[in-house]
């Protein structure tokens, strides 16, 4: 019997091509896109996870209390781990890490510039990294040692065994190769390039004896398999209060390693359920195309039903035919869906900046199947439904099933309202990253140029430092140049270096945890960043570089103050004044997801010492020729290193990627969307038409144009698309809403998104059904009006 059902279904799916073709694309596309979507939201939400113990690892960090909230903060200081493994038997193990930036790394003549992170030296038994050469349980005891990465011991050593070689880091330190890391799986949080060990000795030397003194490592913890976490957690602050000091006290959290990408990234995980949202409304567009093309496809074999039933066919092994045939056609869908998810799996990872494999496991297998099993049955059930309950006197006779077109109508209605909804949510999307590229930030990001030089790139920094100040000073002789700045931070790159700051007067209040940067008297002109009251930095001013600092707005706003006139802020443990000489307008420095924040800039002084960056302001109508003799000028200088620069509003771009590379998938997405929803359309109409050929051929005869016909013909599926953007137009604005929230700047959804969407979606829906209407109303009407 089932071989049967099988031979029959592969006859009718042969017989009827167009409809089978429509069927099966619009399947294996939607699978596609099902299957490339599961994968990239499989390692977005496992991000983090494939460590051993994954479960038992936690990340700890604290908090501070804000006036209107509470303000997370990812670093601490570097004994907490040890006091907490003492204090809490829960607690197996401890581990700290503190990224310090890029670092000149040589080998012989070969120099390149590497990122250096600094880790305890049981890092390696938390985080199970995988190791191509070295032993990770001792790769960090000594202190002399450095872990690399595969990409970095391919760049110095090629094929040679790195494996007890030396590497150079910062010109005259050498260090001994103890392990090579595998590749890092892409979902991981951490993509080091060297490692070092951390050591006690070093702390000293950054902050002195009293290692609680700043805050700046990352620390986690592994808690062993019977621990309370819930009670740890209700225990921490403990710790807080013993050995914190009371200006800088707030809470102690932690929070499964599982949720660590999530808290960095300000919630990135809110778009791997968006995509899969997506997919699961493309794969029931898919579906309800399905049925209505299975439905009307079926009515073109109504006399073979009638004469099944005569013949004494059970109502079952009608449904089961049907049935078979649609798992059949999803089968084949599943085929080529993955076939066309391997296609275009690259241009996939190259939209969404990742490198993602389809792996093949029996668990992904089995979901895969179980998934073709439950698309067919929901595609061939309505459908099966239909033709076994239709009776055989009506078949016989032909009777029209005119009235059987409102569930279709509905499915097509349906459809209509996700893509719709999906092209108005792409187009807020679109319109919230043109609003963040086009925001006006405060400061002139199209006119100044970005050189990074430091004295550390350096092997003798005593010797540079006249060489940075002599090039600063050759700029500012070019003509095309406004003007020259220095600092260590510059907008969209700012240190994220934070002190403690008190309001004079207001000595008893928690402290202030603000963000801080160092700039020289050029800065603020140099960006056009505007000064509101007070005055700027003097150039060459001691008393500026010893005591001033210059607030932003926001800073101002937060203190309650209306001027600073007679104010003074305090540094919490010292006590020592700070001179606030002046405040400049609030400017952007990151990402607008976030609100400007408040910020001090010191100043410091003339001398290259305390600067990363080199800041150039040019003429825009002069902007090339600047460019070409800046050039010059650097190779002038012979710096002995590569010439590198960039523009602000670049490194602005980079901070939406995300969600630039999230709108592109869902415009692809949104395109195949309409594209099935056509098709659905493209049946309904179909089978309008194959019930109305004779109504159409009496009006052709009785004199109605094609022009009539055609009209006549689409208003109602017009109608349609018009109604279902009612509720397509609730969805996205409650939706879109809810997402635009996670933005301190945002745009407004406007009417002109739902307009753009709803007038596409009609003129679409009006030419595929026009083409029927079209088809219909060029017939003769003499063979219309034949009998079948």
């Amino acid at each position: 019997m089932i071989r049967n059902y099988i031979k029959i279904a592969i006859r009718n799916i042969l017989k009827h091509k167009e409809y089978s073709f429509i069927n099966i694309i619009g399947l294996a596309g939607s699978m596609a896109i099902t299957i490339l979507i599961m994968i990239y939201a499989q390692s977005v939400l496992t991000y983090d996870q494939f460590y051993n113990d994954s479960d038992q690892i936690y990340f700890m960090y604290r908090d501070r209390p804000l006036e209107n909230g509470r303000l997370d903060v990812n670093d601490t200081w570097y004994p907490l781990v040890e006091v907490a493994k003492q204090e809490f038997p829960s607690i197996e193990q401890g581990t700290r890490m503190v990224g310090v930036g890029n670092t000149w790394v040589a080998k012989g003549d070969v120099r390149f510039e590497q990122r250096l992170t600094y880790a305890d030296s049981n890092y390696f038994d938390v985080f199970s990294f995988p190791f191509i050469a070295g032993d990770p349980a001792t790769a960090l005891d000594d202190p002399n040692s450095i872990v690399i990465s595969k990409e970095v011991a391919d760049k110095f050593f090629g094929e040679e065994d790195p494996i007890g070689k030396n590497l150079q880091f910062g010109f005259n330190a050498d260090r001994v190769v103890t392990g090579v890391l595998d590749e890092i799986p892409s979902n991981s949080s951490f993509q080091f390039e060297c490692i070092a060990p951390l050591r006690d000795e070093m702390i000293t030397a950054w902050i002195g004896e009293d290692h609680w003194r700043g805050s700046f490592c990352l620390s986690f913890i592994k808690l062993r398999n019977d621990a309370d976490v819930d009670a740890l957690k209700g225990q921490l602050n403990v710790l807080m209060e013993k050995y914190v000091s009371e200006e800088e006290q707030g809470n102690f959290l932690i929070l499964p390693i599982s949720g660590y990408y999530d808290l960095i990234t300000s919630g990135q995980s809110i778009y791997a359920h968006i995509m899969l949202l997506v997919a699961l409304v493309i794969l029931l567009i898919a579906i309800i195309n399905f049925a209505n093309l299975a439905t009307a496809q079926s009515l073109l074999r109504k006399k073979e039903v009638g004469v099944r039933k005569v013949l004494g066919a059970k109502k079952s092994s009608l449904t089961a035919q049907f049935l078979s045939e649609s798992l059949i056609m999803s089968f084949v869908a599943l085929v080529l869906g993955g076939l066309m998810a391997e296609l275009f799996l690259p241009k996939f990872n190259e939209l969404i900046a990742m490198e993602l494999d389809i792996i093949y496991t029996l668990a992904s297998i089995a979901t895969v199947l179980v998934l073709v099993v439950v698309i067919g049955v929901l595609s061939g059930f309505y459908p099966a439904l239909f033709v076994s309950n239709l009776r055989i006197v009506n078949i016989l006779k032909t009777k029209s099933m005119a009235g059987k077109m409102g569930v279709r109508n509905l499915l097509v209605g349906i459809q209509f309202v996700l893509a719709i909804a999906l092209m108005s949510s792409v187009g807020v999307i679109m319109q919230q990253i043109n609003f963040m590229k086009s925001h006006d930030l405060n400061f002139d990001q199209q006119n100044v140029m970005v050189i990074p030089i430091s004295l550390r790139d350096f092997e003798d920094p005593t010797a540079a430092m006249p060489r940075i100040v002599s090039f600063k000073n050759e700029l500012r002789n070019i003509s095309g140049v406004v003007d020259v700045a220095g600092s260590n931070a510059v907008p969209g790159n700012y240190s994220r270096s934070f002190s403690l700051f008190l309001p004079k007067g207001q000595e008893n209040i928690t402290p202030l945890d603000w963000q801080t940067a160092v700039v020289d008297h050029a800065f603020f002109s140099t960006y056009g960043i505007d000064i509101i009251e007070g005055r700027n930095f003097i150039q060459g001013s001691e008393n500026d570089f010893q005591h001033g600092a210059i607030i932003n707005r926001a800073a101002m706003d937060q203190l309650g103050w209306e001027t600073i006139e007679g104010n003074k802020l305090l540094f919490p443990r010292s006590r020592e004044e700070i001179d606030i000489l002046g405040v400049v307008e609030n400017f952007n420095i990151q990402s607008l997801r976030n609100p400007v924040a408040p910020l001090v800039h010191y100043y410091g002084g003339d001398s290259a010492r305390n600067y990363r960056y080199v800041s150039v302001k040019l003429y825009a109508e002069s902007r090339s020729e600047s460019l070409a003799t800046i050039a010059q000028t650097w190779e002038k200088m012979d710096f002995g290193q590569e010439y590198e620069y960039y523009f602000p509003d670049e490194q602005f771009s980079e901070l939406y990627a995300t969600e630039e590379s999230v709108a592109d998938v869902l415009s692809y997405a949104m395109y195949f969307a309409i594209l099935i929803a056509c098709l659905g359309l493209y049946s309904l109409a179909s089978f309008s038409v194959m019930l109305k050929t004779k109504e159409i051929a009496i009006r052709k005869v009785l004199g109605a144009s094609v022009l009539r016909i055609i009209t006549s013909f689409s208003k109602k599926y017009l109608l349609l698309v018009g109604i279902a953007a009612i509720p397509a137009i609730l969805l996205t604005w409650f939706s879109m809403k809810d997402w635009l929230e996670d933005f301190a700047y945002r745009t407004q959804i406007g009417v002109d998104t739902f307009l753009m969407a709803i007038l596409g979606s009609l003129i679409i829906a009006f030419l595929t059904v026009s083409y029927h209407a079209l088809k219909a109303g060029i017939t003769n009407p003499v063979e219309s009006l034949k009998e079948d």
